[in-house]
């Protein structure tokens, strides 16, 4: 192996820095998603639904009280009638049922005031990541939401979450230097035995709205309609640098930040199964960035869209499944990726408000056939650590998560 490749094996860091500047992993996105967008709405959902069936089981009562009353009515009737000698009770004046119900209006509402969740959680990565200890970062979620109206509530949330993604820590990779068309050197990826781990963080703000279509039908369709913004952070490799790094852009280096980016978003979140053991929503949400950085060159809407189903396995027990279709578009990506992933998970609440929560997810970019370090370029010679820059495909990782918590987990049974 020659003197360069020999060099390599100092830059395990900055590889290890280098391995955010891919689309975050579709498991990551998705998970991100259920926990941020998908819950909220749905948790909003069965509130607005379960008010919806209360107020129809009461105007079913309230209308067959009338007609009880009713009937009680047209015999009274009846009797004096005949007790004065009138031969068609309709001649006596009618009265309107002294104690008569009003059936109260089918008006699907949120709950008021706060409700809130504060959780913390492990996680442990599946798959051939090639590194031989992988000891993921703990995380934490934190929550607040409150409800001004029965229609209007706003949603605070902070989360962590953590990943250790394929294509870093396997296979040899080619090394090339800038302007020179051959590689002059390979890399063996596991012996370096990168530390990849990342811990994204998020913080997301949406001020959720409870529309009411078909308001007259026996049924009314409660739809969630959240504007938001979420601000997203990384750290990477524990190593308390963040996210900042120099990579190579079109042939330039470029400062950037790796995994940080900010978006704004309006959701719409539909019920389209809803029994006493299922439950099921779609979401649709447009998003846009808020800027664009490092490799991106436009910034047009990309839609996010989510399938939500749960099965409630006993009062306190359910199990959920997720997949999503999610697009990612972070500074070293020229245009976004396309993910797809899939969430599986189940829930339990010991008490109301103290639950445990493991979800596994995976997923995969459906438009980047490539995952991983795909090459390592020297910008220039010497070739040291400030002169190396990776080239990356997509990001792959699969992840069993556990989580403990209190307050409002992200599936409640009704």
């Amino acid at each position: 192996m020659s003197k360069l490749s020999r060099v390599l094996p100092a830059f395990g860091l900055l590889i290890a820095l280098a391995a955010a500047t891919g689309p975050a992993g579709a498991d990551e996105e998705g998970l991100l998603l259920n926990q941020n967008l998908v819950t909220p709405a749905n948790q909003a959902l069965k509130e607005a639904i379960r008010a919806e069936r209360e107020a129809h089981q009461a105007k079913l009562a309230a209308d067959k009280a009338n007609a009880d009353a009713a009937n009680a009515s047209i015999v009274s009737h009846e009797e004096a009638a005949t007790a004065l000698g009138i031969d068609d009770a309709r001649d006596l004046a009618q009265a309107r049922p002294i104690g008569e119900h009003e059936a109260p209006a089918l008006d699907p509402a949120l709950t008021k005031g706060f409700n809130y969740t504060l959780d913390v959680s492990s996680a442990w990565a599946l798959g051939n990541t090639g590194h031989n200890n992988i000891n993921m970062p703990g995380g934490m979620d934190a929550v607040l939401a409150y409800g001004f109206t029965k229609h209007l509530r706003l949603f605070a949330g902070y989360y962590q979450v953590q990943e250790f993604p394929l294509g870093f820590d396997t296979g040899i990779v080619p090394v090339y230097l800038q302007g020179i068309g051959p590689p002059i050197s390979s890399q063996n990826l596991h012996d370096q035995q990168l530390d990849v781990t990342t811990k994204d963080k998020f913080f997301i703000t949406l001020l959720q709205n409870l529309a009411v279509f078909m308001p007259k039908a026996p049924l009314p369709l409660p739809v969630i309609i959240s504007p938001g913004y979420i601000s997203r952070t990384a750290s990477i490799n524990n190593a308390g640098n963040g996210d900042v790094q120099t990579i190579e852009i079109n042939g330039f280096p470029q400062t950037v930040h790796l995994r940080s980016a900010q978006v704004k978003l309006v959701s719409f979140t539909i019920p389209f199964l809803s029994s006493p053991k299922m439950f099921g929503t779609i979401t649709l949400a447009p998003q846009w960035q808020m800027n664009i950085t490092g490799a991106q060159q436009t910034n047009h809407m990309q839609l996010l869209q989510l399938l939500y189903l749960e099965y409630r396995l006993n009062p306190t027990s359910t199990i959920f499944f997720q997949p999503s279709h999610v697009p990612a578009y972070l500074a070293p990506d020229p245009y976004p990726e396309h993910l797809g992933s899939w969430i599986y998970g189940v829930t339990h609440n010991f008490t109301k408000n103290v639950f445990v929560q493991g979800t596994i997810s995976t997923g995969t970019p459906t438009n980047v056939p490539q995952l991983g370090i795909q090459s390592l370029t020297c910008l220039q010679l010497p070739c040291n650590q400030s002169q190396v820059a990776p080239s990356l495909g997509g990001l792959k990782a699969t992840q069993v998560q556990l989580m403990f918590g209190v307050g409002t987990p992200s599936v409640v049974p009704l």
